[in-house]
């Protein structure tokens, strides 16, 4: 069974707030053991995984027998789920391996619509809009093995998703939908408030969309933000655009374009300058 390029919405969340199954019926997952078992089986999905080890992973403080038995609740809590979900053939388990099917598996997770080469139209636009940390509210405690993976998990999907909100971004731009090329700029500006070049491609759009109010409160936030927490001025580039802005806004006769939407190129190979 495969999320793409049938459906609308991945099966599986684990960016943000994670969910298992469809909006209308969620699953529900008993332990949060189980959230991290799946994400990482998902990112490592190219590994057969020796429940052995995975059992000293999440339960370092116990015996190892006792670590195998919290390990066969965990399995047998995700089977159902997953299960239930998606259907039989995508979690495989024996009696010493545990692994998700390469196949089997690919599409129903968020993390699968990151892939660079995906086609175009196939990430839901509310998904990407929502899509958050991976694991967010739903980290196991006193597992220092698995705290040690999370922090390079989180930033190769983080980095997948930022760009997977920047090619939206400039598809939206491109078609001459400003309202929704904003929101992936906002998504990408909540990500990472500090990557001056997304900044400055929301105070662009903004202006294009002809609320340059907007442009330059986004400017004062990075400012007062940049100074408070690194003590540092914004980038020449973004200083000289919130000028800019300015300057076009108080004598509108020289906004050549600002204030209204420009052509779906224009827009386009504006956020790129």
């Amino acid at each position: 069974m495969s999320a793409w390029p049938g459906s609308a919405h991945p099966m599986i969340r684990l960016l943000g707030e994670c969910r298992i199954g469809s909006a209308g019926q969620p699953g529900r997952l008993v332990y949060r053991k189980s959230w991290a078992l799946l994400a990482y089986l998902a990112i490592e999905r190219t590994r057969v995984h020796r429940r052995s080890r995975i059992a000293a992973m999440l339960w370092p403080d116990l015996a190892h027998g006792a670590a195998l038995t919290n390990l066969r609740q965990v399995l047998t809590d995700l089977n159902r789920a997953v299960v239930a979900a998606v259907g039989e053939g995508v979690l495989l388990i024996d009696r010493e391996t545990v692994r998700l099917c390469p196949d089997a598996s690919q599409g129903l997770f968020d993390i699968d619509l990151l892939e660079p080469a995906l086609p175009a139209g196939v990430r839901p636009r509310e998904w990407l809009e929502e899509a958050g940390e991976l694991l967010e509210g739903a980290v196991p405690e006193r597992c220092d093995e698995f705290s040690e993976w999370l922090p390079g998990a989180r930033i190769w999907a983080q980095q997948r998703l930022l760009r997977a909100l920047e090619r939206a971004r400039d598809d939206a731009a491109a078609a001459g939908n400003l309202d929704a090329a904003v929101n992936f700029a906002r998504r990408q500006v909540t990500l990472d408030p500090w990557d001056e070049a997304q900044q400055r491609s929301l105070m662009r759009l903004y202006a294009h969309r002809g609320e340059p109010d907007m442009a330059l409160d986004c400017y004062r936030l990075l400012e007062r933000g940049l100074e408070r927490e690194l003590a540092v001025q914004p980038q020449a580039a973004t200083r000289t655009l919130a000028m800019e802005i300015a300057q076009r806004r108080a004598h509108p006769a020289q906004q050549r374009g600002y204030g209204r939407a420009r052509p779906a190129h224009a827009a386009d190979k504006a956020l790129r300058a």
